[in-house]
């Protein structure tokens, strides 16, 4: 019988990936011998590294993060990130860069040179025997129990499988195919080699005391056909890749390489080129220790294995280096093998020895199944933000860097480099070492994100569908007579003209006019018009709420006054849908997008009140003083505006009693941190409490009142209106015309409510924020509270909720 064959990994490539999987291998007692072509395990090439939460996670549960950190010396890598135009003009700063980072992730960013982590990772593993030098892989010899690695020195070495970390030059790659296509033709597709494509060149580098240089920062430089990324070091060192776009984008072997002539002239062709308004390109490159001009191919390979083959890294998946994520990407690879492997170890009895070919390559397909769309994500996100950051298209470029971006603020940035962090993977059998954050990565959500975009966008599609139609529905329903009723108002003594004699003040005599006639009508009208206004007490207060959050500046939710103007002119039932279609769209996904500034969140409740609930209770306050009443009918027209102008004002002296006699700077840095502690979500809490007392008591209040009064149908009063298309209603009076007005009114925008609560409950469930049953708790509450508190009510109710979900989730990993 013959001896079982033991377990035992080639590793070609002493790179990130290669010192990173032999770090784990050791880490589990599994077999390996790295194999590296420089005589030097962490050779002096010109190249920095940045690591990124979704790396350093990793990192830290092998125990290597505090070593990486102890190369700052306790500095902080860098407080300042500054978009700069062509010019280098600041755009944009975001303050405490690293501070927001480690807030939210648990990790901050680190910049510093690939030589030192090459070296802490050689350092870190205990048998440096399996660690050789000097062996440059040239071939191999593949049968049905290993594969044979052959270098160009002579050395041969066996193993259960080869998996290629060498670069994108991959020889291992171009060893791997050359068996595919002599076994299995067709299992690898013979164009793609020559269809990779490049589109940008790079030049990239190590430069030290940089005269004029601020430490401490990060300058992104944006500009036609090229950009900039420049980065802060320890030790006094600046890292900078400047990136030009290509004549002609090219491909495969056309792909050119650079000697140190191309380089000088392309030094020489950008030395003017600004960084900041006192340093140029040319300036930072006469500082240099090392430097190289690079082509950059950006490519995700359809298939990264085959039989006992496997590549990694830059090997399988390039992006562009703008993103920071092509080291970070390969230790997450590193991460799934690993999990493979062992997966594979328990189910074999806990044994690797005597593995099949096929049971090789399912270890494979798991590896490259659990990475490979995010990969190809990844490198699809690095070329946009490339093309973005070239003005490739410059309508765009110039509207999303130069003016959106700047009005959204930090947290826009913040959260779109959180999408790619929060997908990051771990090494599942080993403790996620306790680091503070507040945004739960994927894999510590209550529930699994549905990650299946075509699902998010019909559902997304259809919430924006429905809201068109409540609109298309609003507009043939929506026919205020104002002819008639500026007619009515001319023979009518109730009603004075109180805005004077021109177009502007013929409308809105007109509108001072509806609700006169709507407060005089029958008490069933009456009814309807006092629960119907006060259910737009949340309407109010939501709008306010959401055009104040962090998540939510630079997009169309933060024009709360347009909404509310727009209820007035247009009515709620056309401006709900169009906020319902808006939110779906542009509210924030991540739960630090949820902060509202205390000072706002204070000011709601006094500004609400004074603006709008006061303001409709002297509207029904009816009295014998006609005059007074008048006034009431007139100034309550201003009513839904004012609660956004009440709060603006509250919440400014309140900020500036706050500051003293600091500077505006300085307390915004301030309280740029401050905003993760969740200090809003009690008053918050009070606000919807008050919104959903105010609202519930009057629709219970109204509902009871009908039941005791049986001449009012409350489902007349409620429900029953025309058919929204037809011509004519063949109503006889005024008053009956804005009876049904109001009713339209009431039922579009109380179904443009149920509608955003509904999406809002279901986006929680889709970004794993709640769990399934949560949701459809919510959602059965939510429907049921339409008729036992009101839309309003049940809103307001709903937004507690939402609020207090979205908060747990930045204390669930604290």
């Amino acid at each position: 019988m013959s001896s079982p064959t033991e377990f035992k990994i080639i590793i070609v490539g002493g790179g990130v990936a290669g010192l990173t999987l032999a770090n784990m291998l050791e880490r589990f007692g599994l077999d390996y011998v790295l194999l590296e072509s420089h005589e030097d395990i962490a050779p002096q090439v010109g190249a920095s590294i940045g690591l990124f939460p979704n790396g350093l996670r990793i990192f830290d549960q092998i125990g290597i993060h505090d070593e990486i950190k102890d190369v700052f010396k306790g500095e902080i890598p860098y407080n300042k990130t500054h978009s700069r135009d062509q010019n280098g003009k600041v755009i944009s700063t975001i303050g405490k860069m690293s501070d927001h980072m480690e807030q939210r992730h648990g990790y901050g960013l680190l910049f510093f040179d690939r030589q030192v982590l090459l070296q802490i990772l050689y350092d870190n593993i205990k048998d440096k025997s399996k660690i050789l030098t000097g062996q440059r892989f040239e071939s191999a010899e593949l049968d049905d129990e290993g594969v044979t690695a052959v270098c160009t020195n002579g050395s041969t070495y066996r193993g259960s499988f080869l998996l290629g970390a060498d670069g994108i030059h991959s020889k291992v790659r171009t060893v791997m195919r050359s068996w595919g296509n002599k076994y299995e033709p067709g299992v690898f597709d013979e164009q793609e080699e020559d269809q990779v494509p490049c589109y940008y060149r790079c030049s990239f580098g190590i430069a030290i005391d940089v005269p004029n240089w601020v430490g401490g920062e990060q300058h992104i430089v944006t500009g036609p056909e090229r950009s900039q990324l420049v980065v802060s070091g320890p030790d006094n060192r600046v890292y900078w890749f400047l990136f030009e776009k290509l004549p002609e984008t090219r491909y495969g072997k056309d792909i050119p390489r650079y000697s140190k002539k191309d380089e000088e002239e392309f030094v020489k062709k950008n030395a003017n080129v600004p960084i900041t308004e006192s340093i140029t390109f040319g300036q930072v490159f006469a500082s240099r220790l090392t430097s190289t001009l690079t082509p950059l191919h950006e490519v995700t390979y359809k298939k990264w294995f085959f039989r006992r083959f496997i590549i990694f890294g830059d090997s399988a998946h390039k992006p562009n280096p703008i993103g920071g994520q092509g080291g970070n990407g390969a230790i997450e690879s590193c991460a799934e093998l690993i999990n493979a492997l062992l997966e594979t170890k328990k189910n074999r009895g806990d044994t690797l020895s005597d593995l099949s070919t096929q049971e090789v390559e399912d270890i494979f397909a798991k590896t490259q199944n659990a990475r490979y769309q995010r990969a190809k994500d990844i490198v699809d996100r690095a070329h946009k933000m490339q093309t973005l950051n070239a003005y490739e298209n410059p309508l765009l470029s110039a509207l999303l860097l130069e003016h959106l971006g700047p009005l959204a603020g930090p947290e826009s940035v913040l959260s779109m480099m959180g999408q790619v962090l929060l997908g990051g993977t771990r090494i599942k059998t080993l403790p996620i070492p306790k680091r503070p954050r507040l945004i739960p990565y994927n894999d510590e959500l209550p529930a699994t994100p549905v990650e299946d975009d075509s699902v998010s966008w019909l559902v997304r599609g259809g919430q924006v569908a429905s809201m068109a139609a409540l609109v298309f529905i609003s507009a043939k329903a929506f026919r205020l007579p104002f002819d008639e009723i500026a007619k009515w108002a001319a023979e009518e003594p109730v009603v004075i003209r109180w805005f004077g004699q021109n177009k502007a003040s013929d409308f809105l005599n007109s509108l001072v006019s509806v609700l006169a006639i709507l407060v005089d009508n029958d008490p069933a009208t009456r009814l309807q018009v006092l629960s119907f206004l006060f259910q737009l007490v949340s309407p109010l207060l939501i709008y306010t709420i959401e055009a104040n959050r962090v998540g939510n500046q630079g997009t169309p939710l933060a024009l709360d006054l347009v909404y509310s103007f727009g209820m007035q002119v247009q009515g709620i039932g056309r401006i709900g849908p169009i906020h319902a279609a808006l939110q779906s769209v542009f509210t924030h996904e991540r739960p630090t997008g949820r902060h509202v500034p205390v000072e706002t969140a204070k000011a709601l409740i006094p500004a609400v009140t004074l603006g709008y609930v006061l303001p409709t209770i002297m509207v029904f306050a009816r009295t014998p003083n006609t005059v007074a009443w008048q006034h009431a009918l007139a100034l309550w027209q201003f009513a839904p505006p004012l609660v956004g102008f009440l709060t603006r004002g509250i919440s400014s002296f309140l900020k500036r009693r706050q500051r003293g006699s600091s500077e505006k700077s300085e307390e915004d840095e301030k309280n740029s941190l401050e905003r993760y502690k969740n200090k809003d979500v009690p008053i918050l809490n009070s606000v919807y409490t008050y919104a959903f007392a105010a609202q519930a008591t009057v629709h219970i209040a109204s509902t009871l009142y009908a039941w005791a009064h049986p001449e009012i149908s409350i489902f007349k009063a409620f429900f029953q209106v025309p058919h929204p298309f037809k011509p004519d209603w063949n109503l006889p009076t005024v008053g009956a015309k804005l009876s049904v007005f109001f009713k339209y009114d009431m039922l579009l925008s109380s179904a443009a409510q149920l509608a955003s609560s509904l999406y809002s409950i279901w986006d929680l469930r889709r970004l794993g924020y709640v769990e399934t049953r949560d949701a459809l708790i919510a959602g059965a509450s939510t429907v049921a509270g339409q008729f036992l508190v009101g839309p309003g009510a049940a809103w307001a109710g709903l937004w507690y909720w939402r609020e207090n979900k979205l908060a747990a989730l930045t204390t669930r990993c604290q």
